[in-house]
């Protein structure tokens, strides 16, 4: 596994909302202690770290087959509309 510019810039957005999140609790009353809420930054920062594992998974899932191989440009691009392009969405429609 390579260190890229990108896996870099992910893990830093993922710090950087846990450091808000602290330092600022707002409405939520989050706190250190809740790490549910830090635990969905998982799923995106797996997504951007290895997109290779992930889209070379195929096989039966859940009901359906998935055939293909899923491009890794496509899975890191899926975790960074999960990690930025969400969050984005729901601060906007707010």
């Amino acid at each position: 596994m390579r260190l890229t510019l990108s896996k870099i810039a992910a893990l830093i957005v993922a710090a950087s909302y846990v450091v808000v999140c602290v330092r600022d609790p707002g409405e939520s009353g989050m706190r250190l202690g809740d790490l549910r809420y830090f635990l969905v930054l998982l799923f995106p920062l797996a997504l951007i770290w290895f997109p290779e594992v992930i889209g070379s998974a195929t096989g039966y899932i859940g009901h359906g087959a998935i055939d293909w191989e899923t491009p890794p440009w496509l899975v890191s691009a899926a975790g960074w509309f999960f990690l930025v392009g969400l969050p984005a969405i729901f601060w906007l429609m707010s």
